[in-house]
């Protein structure tokens, strides 16, 4: 064995000195390249950054949700399930950092399912163009709330310059 020596080591187990042989490697491990320290630092850079920007998507996209909660229980409803979809991309970022820690963080392996990321887009999509025509009838009907009652307003008035 070459880069390695043996030695004897002295163990003292339950008041008995025992002998035992080791192997002890002298080899040190080979430092990384650049280049793959350069990809590491790339893919968790990369990483991070997509993960900012989904979870800076939820942030913008919540308070226009809001608008469409008409009571309380649609509030608490819809933190709790605003909570529930962080600690899941939190839980799927861990895993994804953890993937490329441990060097198996090629494109491959991370973007495997992404169908299931489209599917969940397109999901997504069709709630906020709902959440929008929630938001749109709401406008609509409070703008022909304020046309009926200015109408009424000037038809009243009108009478009472005539009378």
């Amino acid at each position: 064995m070459p880069n390695s020596e043996r030695v004897t080591q002295t163990e003292y187990i339950q008041d008995q000195v025992t002998e035992t042989d080791v192997t002890q490697d002298k080899t040190l491990p080979s430092k990384p390249d650049v280049a793959s320290t350069v990809s590491f630092l790339f893919g968790w850079n990369m990483e991070l950054a997509q993960f900012y920007f989904r979870r800076y998507q939820q942030y913008c996209i919540a308070p226009a949700s809001l608008l469409a909660c008409q009571s309380v229980e649609d509030l608490r409803a819809h933190h709790a399930e605003f909570l529930q979809q962080m600690m899941a991309d939190y839980r799927e970022n861990a895993i994804r950092l953890s993937m490329i820690a441990n060097g198996r963080g090629s494109e491959a392996s991370l973007h495997s399912d992404y169908a299931s990321h489209l599917l969940k887009a397109q999901d997504d999509a069709a709630a906020i163009i709902e959440q929008a025509k929630v938001t749109a009838s709401r406008i609509v009907e409070s703008a022909e709330k304020r046309a009926a009652s200015s109408k009424a307003k000037s038809e009243t008035s009108v009478a009472k310059k005539t009378a």
